[in-house]
């Protein structure tokens, strides 16, 4: 009988613990996060994202300011579920940078 309580007790003990550890957020650094999105677009030269993202069991939101290869700069602000999936919330204004033409004459600029 005491046996049979010391196990019911154990099982108990375990389950909550899961429970517990299922319930708190995963926290994903930025940096990983960043290195992902700049290998799946070719036109983003760097993206400075948020330094940690809290992923709940919704998901999380974080921001990135992105540098594009063309020097323009943008920022945004993605979702990210539990699964891995990230999309875009929002973006901010496009901030274009003057294009300097490159040549070896310099009257043709």
């Amino acid at each position: 009988m005491l046996r049979s309580v010391g196990v019911i007790v154990f099982i108990g003990i375990v389950g909550a613990t899961a429970v517990y550890f299922a319930n708190r957020p995963t926290v994903a650094r930025g940096e990983v996060l960043a290195a992902d999105l700049v290998q799946t677009n070719p036109l983003v030269k760097a993206l400075d994202c948020d330094q940690t993202v809290p992923i709940g069991l919704s998901g999380g939101k974080f921001k990135c300011d992105a540098e594009f290869k063309n020097g323009d700069r943008q920022s945004f602000t993605f979702a990210i579920d539990r699964a891995g999936q990230i999309t875009i919330v929002e973006h901010g204004q496009p901030v274009s940078t003057p294009r300097i033409k490159k040549t070896s004459d310099p009257w043709g600029d």
